[in-house]
């Protein structure tokens, strides 16, 4: 009879050895994993340290004979523990990033992951269709999450992009491209040098199209007075955000002229930026007011500064997209109209 559940061993650089139980028969997995006294993990996992390797051979039979009584098939993975490769990655990147590792023992974990990827390709197909152990999120400490995981064919490695919070962004712009790498090295370059300079410029094409489109709303697609001042204020709040996302690209992208160094230095204090999160209401009121008559040249300005591609798009993923705002009070400021 073909055992119904499987523990995966996995060596980590860390000296300990990581076994990952799976199948239908999960439970069995891990009934043998507790025989053998591996440790239990804040996941999914289970652990054996090595550094006393009398006790960690002792509890490797002990795993084989408990393994044979429950009927659970025990195998050892070829390749590097995933979490290392995904440790390596992170150091080799520039700010601070961080990898969490994601086990892949049940049916639905992979499923899960895959409808948060923004690019439908190989990623997607190895989550789809592919049996894996794990996969890890790479974290940028701010919005950026990236996925990786080993392909079990050849061992490579690939990493792509997952899609922002729709409360940081609402995504509209081609996915930026996956990169695929033999080893953990040329993973954190091509990272680097392609898949986040992409990702970047998708991230600014997608503020773009929201701070465009929370505009010409906020202009034209009301009648003023019949609407909740709510909905105006949250589109105010987004195009804020992406006006300090705007601004910043622009300073570090130099050269300036005088007049557009003063145009953003008072698009900064119009829009009163600097308290973001907790304006008082006169400043809001002023903010709304800049939003309508200058929002529109802040975010010509943004286009005119997005980046070339560094890679072809990617083969782009059909995206539930969110219906426009309703309409609203518009503040009693006088401003152009399209």
């Amino acid at each position: 009879m073909t055992p119904s559940a499987k523990i995966t061993l996995y060596l980590s650089a860390r000296d300990k050895i990581i076994a990952l139980p799976s199948g239908t028969g999960r439970r069995w997995a891990e009934t043998a994993l507790d025989l053998a006294d591996f440790a239990k993990s804040h996941d999914q996992t289970r652990t054996l340290a090595l550094d006393d390797q009398a006790r960690a051979r002792q509890a490797l039979t002990h795993l084989h004979q408990a393994a044979r009584d429950c009927q659970v098939a025990i195998a050892t993975h070829p390749r590097p523990y995933l979490g290392d490769i995904a440790e390596a990655i992170v150091a080799a990147l520039p700010g601070h990033w961080r990898a969490d590792v994601e086990p892949l023992s049940q049916e639905q974990d992979p499923h899960y992951l895959r409808d948060f990827l923004w690019e439908t390709g190989e990623i997607y197909d190895l989550l789809d269709k592919t049996r894996l152990g794990f996969a890890a999120i790479l974290r940028d400490g701010g919005s950026t999450e990236l996925l990786l995981v080993e392909r079990p064919s050849d061992g490579a490695y690939l990493v792509g992009a997952l899609i922002p919070s729709p409360d940081y962004v609402e995504v509209t712009a081609p996915a930026p491209r996956s990169i695929i790498a033999s080893d953990a090295r040329l993973a954190a370059r091509f990272t680097e040098t392609r898949l986040l300079p992409d990702y970047k410029r998708a991230v600014h094409l997608s503020r773009l199209d929201e701070a465009e489109r929370d505009l010409r709303w906020a202009r034209e697609d009301h009648e003023p007075g019949a609407y909740d001042a709510m909905d105006l204020q949250a589109a105010l709040y987004r195009f804020r955000t992406h006006a300090t996302a705007f601004i910043a690209t622009l300073r570090d992208n130099p050269p300036l002229s005088v007049e557009q160094t003063a145009f953003l230095d008072r698009m900064q204090d119009g829009l009163n930026l600097d308290a973001l999160d907790a304006p008082d209401p006169e400043a809001l009121a002023d903010a709304g007011a800049v939003w309508l008559i200058d929002g529109e040249e802040l975010i010509e300005m943004a286009r005119a500064a997005t980046p070339a591609p560094v890679t072809p798009p990617a083969r782009p993923k059909r995206l539930a997209t969110a219906p426009p705002p309703p309409g609203t009070v518009v503040f009693n400021v006088p401003g152009p109209r399209r």
